[in-house]
């Protein structure tokens, strides 16, 4: 899984799921009907978390969530390939909904118009994610 980029589409066609990993770190992208990013979430990483958040320069995109965001889970375990990833899709409110699974545990959840989504790695809500407890 490292250094790849993975799609999922739902079924019905309307959103799909793109799921990038850099070596550094894991996001997650929700891409409406027309392949637009219509919502966003940070799902790990894969360095270490630095002191300093990095997203005052843009040109280090993407960003490593900060130690401050960040919460160690000792039941997370980095996919090793797209088979370790399960999308469940739903519609909430008219909006397409997805939850990231990833060796069968809930890992991240998006939305239509959510930026950022909600990660079970976020220690608190942030501008990369929200925290999904």
């Amino acid at each position: 899984m490292i250094g790849e980029t993975v799609r999922f589409t739902a079924s019905d066609g309307k959103c799909a799921i793109v799921i990038e990993d850099d070596g550094r770190v894991g996001y997650a992208y929700l891409l409406d009907s027309r392949g637009e990013i219509c919502g966003d979430v940070w799902l790990y990483n894969r360095c270490p978390a630095p002191d300093v958040p990095e997203w005052h320069d843009p040109s280090g995109a993407p960003f490593a969530n900060p130690l401050a965001y960040v919460q160690c889970c000792t039941e997370f375990r980095f996919p090793n390939s797209s088979a370790d990833i399960d999308i469940d899709w739903a519609c909430e409110d008219g909006a397409c909904l997805a939850r990231i699974f990833m060796k069968k545990k809930l890992v991240a959840v998006l939305k239509n118009g959510a930026k950022p989504g909600w990660a079970l790695l976020a220690k608190k809500d942030g501008p990369l994610a929200k925290s999904l407890k």
